[in-house]
């Protein structure tokens, strides 16, 4: 785990060191992605009077899904998503078979599959932004906090990459004109908080990225 700041704290766990968010908002606390392990690091973190509201999912691939059902379970909180709960999506069949042993998921509801046009989202007292960017997975999208401007974009954009493509339903040049169309119209300063590893601005990534 490291902390961020007072309203954003971000735990990596799971097999693929994958990041969950937790994010104070104006009524109540809205996490992102819920790796391995997320739920029992939100009991800690979570003030005792405070309340976890939303799970906004960026892709259900299985590293960012596989706490999920736990969450739910401990918090009550609804789940949003780009589509409805899929054995499809969240590749643990093929992560099995491609790296042995079992990577399960336990199934989970969405509350609110929002689809592919829907352009905004009230979670915790705070407008969202959504954006649906496929390439990495067909279900992709990126939130971004009207409240600070603040990028959640799950496994879209990287620190100096991008996700990989290489999963069915992959594209490269569907991410990337996501990203081109989508993500770098937003001001170069805005902060980009990804689904593994650090965080970055679209600055960086404009100056410096390959693939951009």
């Amino acid at each position: 785990m490291r902390a961020m700041s007072a309203d954003i704290q971000v735990y990596t766990g799971g097999s693929c060191a994958c990041n969950g968010y937790l994010v104070k908002c104006r009524s109540g606390y809205v996490a992102i992605d819920a790796p391995m392990g997320f739920a029992a690091w939100v009991a800690r973190h979570l003030p005792t009077d405070a309340q976890l509201t939303d799970l906004l999912i960026t892709h259900q691939h299985f590293d960012h899904v596989q706490g999920v059902a736990e969450l739910v379970a401990a918090t009550g909180c609804r789940v949003h998503a780009c589509m409805p709960y899929s054995r499809e999506l969240t590749l643990e069949e093929l992560a099995s078979r491609s790296w042995g042993g079992g990577l399960n998921v336990e199934p989970f509801r969405v509350d609110d599959a929002f689809g592919t046009t829907c352009s905004t989202g009230e979670w915790g007292g705070t407008t969202w932004h959504i954006y649906h960017i496929p390439g990495h997975s067909p279900d992709g999208v990126a939130y971004k906090s009207s409240a600070t401007g603040e990028v959640f974009c799950g496994d879209i954009l990287f620190a100096g990459a991008v996700g990989r493509t290489d999963f069915p339903g992959g594209s490269m040049s569907s991410l990337i004109r996501g990203i081109r169309d989508k993500l770098l119209p937003l001001p170069h300063t805005t902060i980009i908080h990804s689904g593994h590893g650090p965080d970055t601005s679209l600055e960086e990534e404009i100056l410096n990225n390959p693939y951009l």
